[in-house]
């Protein structure tokens, strides 16, 4: 038994969002909250599900997300952050504002770690015999 669907896929529209699909969504959240995603999509008249409608928020729409590229004291600190955190991208994303876990975590993948991965020394291959202790 597992979690129930998170919405009746039948009749939903998918893919790109329209521009005035974006508009319902930024005037419903404005006027009425973000208290409960599952249902937000029928109240605001949207044919969109609730996970598509929170994601679009979170990510895309909501005002006090920064744009643009990532400053070098950002870089930085996602490095130290992602030393300490591991792959914690909304811990991380709690320490940088107005930065989404998804977006920290497409900067990563794309540019932090190879560039970390650049910077590495090489380790030496070591063998894999054993060294015997049994005297001869």
């Amino acid at each position: 038994m597992g979690r129930a669907p998170c919405c009746e896929k039948m009749g939903l529209k998918r893919g790109p969002w329209m521009p005035e699909e974006d508009q319902i969504l930024i005037s419903f959240i404005l006027k009425h909250g973000h208290s409960n995603w599952r249902a937000l999509p029928k109240q605001a008249g949207l044919l969109r599900c609730g996970k598509s409608c929170r994601l679009r928020w979170m990510n895309y729409l909501k005002p006090d997300i920064k744009r643009g590229n990532f400053t070098k004291e950002e870089e930085d600190a996602i490095i130290s952050l992602h030393q300490i955190l591991g792959n914690r991208w909304s811990a991380i994303a709690a320490k940088l504002p107005g930065r989404t876990d998804n977006e920290i975590k497409n900067v990563w993948h794309t540019h932090l770690k190879k560039r970390l991965e650049d910077y590495q020394p090489t380790k030496p291959k070591t063998s894999n015999k054993k060294k015997s202790n049994k005297p001869k």
